[in-house]
């Protein structure tokens, strides 16, 4: 009998799969920082397995309902309440999907989730100091340089192009890059070139420099 249990343990331990996805929640006024941990057994979430946990701590008795959640794997759409935390409701919807493996000297990119969820291992980097959108992104993950990524990241630019404002998640041992300190004649990029604007809108647009950008028109 003891023998028959552990088997069962160990299967139910191999057909499951947890991930941990952080994501900010809105609820009135307030905006919450969620981690769920959700695991499923491939057609179902584990109620019992999973759970959410938010901060800050006030205000109290906030209930979250069908809120959307993507990564790599699945579509889930979840309730919850806030303060206390308990995931009261859980669907699942698993991707077909297909891992990106990057070579040595490069890093997997990805689309960043509704509200700027990330895979589990992944963190979220939103260009010019932008805000995660409410809606995910769809298109598919890719392999960059990790050099040149960490030059963008230390210049708040987007990997996919100056003109690109969309929030991205990458592989979590980049982060630290962001707090590497700057090089005195490397300035930050705080708002989109004018040319962006220009391209998209067929308008002039009055841009902002920062001094030692290469895209200042007056350094050239």
């Amino acid at each position: 009998m003891i023998a028959f249990v552990f088997l069962l343990l160990a299967l139910t331990s191999i057909s499951a799969e947890t991930e941990k996805v952080k994501a900010s929640v809105k609820s009135g006024k307030t905006k919450f920082s969620c981690t769920f941990t959700l695991e499923n057994d491939g057609k179902a979430v584990l109620m019992g397995d999973s759970k959410v946990v938010c901060t800050p701590n006030k205000p109290t008795k906030k209930k979250i309902k069908d809120f959307k959640l993507s990564t790599d794997t699945a579509d889930y759409v979840l309730s919850f309440n806030i303060n206390p935390e308990k995931l009261t409701k859980a669907a699942i919807e698993l991707k077909t999907v297909k891992t990106v493996e990057c070579a040595s000297g490069f890093t997997r990119v990805c689309p960043s989730g509704a509200n700027g969820a990330c895979p589990d291992g992944m963190f979220n980097h939103c260009p010019y100091n932008g805000s995660p959108a409410a809606e995910a992104d769809t298109w598919g993950c890719s392999c960059l340089q990790t050099y040149m990524l960490e030059l963008d990241l230390q210049n708040g630019l987007s990997p996919l192009g100056e003109c690109h404002g969309e929030c991205i998640c990458m592989s979590g041992n980049l982060e630290a890059i962001k707090k590497k300190q700057k090089t005195t004649f490397v300035g930050a990029y705080p708002t989109m070139p004018s040319y962006c604007e220009e391209a998209a809108t067929g308008q002039k647009q009055t841009g902002t420099f920062v001094a030692g950008n290469t895209n200042n028109p007056s350094n050239k």
